[in-house]
C-alpha cells in the first residue's frame, strides 16, 4: 500500500515539473528573438540591382557597381541597438544590422549616417571582432591615408551621351567621409514585421532620389570625390542627398 502511495506522489511531482517546464518555453523563445534592420536599394519605383542599367532624368544611362555605407550609434534614446551597422549590397545583401532582442524596445531609432567623431578616429583594430567598426569588418571602408572611416561609398559607370547606343565608359566614384560631413537621421513609430523569431524594420534607398532630390547631382560633371580639398561642396551634397534618399519602406 505504501509503495502505491509513493508511486502516485512521484507521478504527481513529475506531471507538475512538466507543466512548469511548459510554462517556461515561451520565455526561451523570447531569448532567441532577433531584430534586423534591412535596406532595399530602389531606382524610382523598381528594386535596384547592381550592374543593371537605369536612366537618369537627363537621359544618361547609369549602373551602380558598389553601394556601401555606415550607420553608427543606432539607438532608442539611451537603449543601444548597435554600435554600428555596415551596409554592403554586393556581399551582405540588404542587411544593415542584426542583433538579439525585441522590436518593442526600439519603436524609435536615431543614428549617424557615417561614423561620429567620438569614435571616427579611434584605432580600428581596437574594436571587438564582432563590431562592424573593427578593421577586419570595415575592410576598405576605412582610409589608411587619413585616420577615419569612409561614411559611404557609391561607385558606378555611366553613359552621359543620350543616344541609341550604351557606352558605359564614364566612371563614378563617391567616397564621402570626414567629421564635418556627418549626417544624423531618426525614425519614429517604427513597425517591426515579425516572421518566426525574426523582427525586421525595412528601409529603402532611392538612388533616383539620391541623384535628383532637393539637390541635383549631375554625374557628367560631378562624378568623383574622395573628400579631399577642393571637393568639399560635392562631398557634402553626396551626404545630404543620401540622407534624403533613405526612408522607411
Amino acid at each position: 500500500m505504501r509503495n502505491s502511495i509513493k508511486i502516485i506522489v512521484l507521478g504527481l511531482i513529475f506531471l507538475t515539473s512538466c507543466k512548469e517546464k511548459d510554462k517556461l518555453e515561451p520565455e526561451e523563445e523570447i531569448i532567441g528573438n532577433y531584430v534586423n534592420i534591412e535596406v532595399q536599394p530602389v531606382y524610382d519605383t523598381e528594386d535596384l540591382y547592381l550592374d543593371s542599367v537605369y536612366t537618369t532624368q537627363e537621359g544618361y544611362k547609369i549602373k551602380f557597381t558598389d553601394i556601401k555605407f555606415y550607420m553608427e550609434d543606432i539607438k532608442n534614446v539611451s537603449t543601444q541597438f548597435s554600435d554600428a551597422g555596415l551596409f554592403d549590397y554586393r556581399t551582405r545583401g540588404t542587411l544593415l544590422s542584426r542583433v538579439q532582442g525585441k522590436g518593442s524596445n526600439y519603436m524609435n531609432l536615431s543614428a549617424n549616417i557615417g561614423v561620429g567623431p567620438a569614435v571616427n578616429h579611434n584605432d580600428p583594430s581596437a574594436f571587438p571582432n564582432s563590431s562592424m567598426l573593427n578593421i577586419i569588418n570595415a575592410n576598405d571602408m576605412h582610409w589608411n591615408w587619413s585616420p577615419g572611416y569612409i561614411f559611404l561609398k557609391i561607385e558606378g559607370k555611366a553613359d552621359t551621351i543620350p543616344d541609341a547606343t550604351t557606352s558605359l565608359n564614364h566612371t563614378i566614384v563617391y567616397h564621402a567621409g570626414l567629421d564635418v560631413n556627418l549626417q544624423t537621421i531618426s525614425f519614429t513609430n517604427i513597425t517591426w514585421n515579425k516572421v518566426g523569431n525574426e523582427e525586421t524594420f525595412r528601409l529603402k534607398l532611392d538612388m533616383a532620389k539620391f541623384l535628383n532630390g532637393t539637390q541635383t547631382i549631375d554625374v557628367k560633371d560631378e562624378f568623383s570625390t574622395h573628400s579631399m580639398g577642393g571637393q568639399e561642396a560635392l562631398t557634402l551634397k553626396i551626404m545630404e542627398n543620401f540622407k534624403e534618399a533613405l526612408e522607411p519602406y
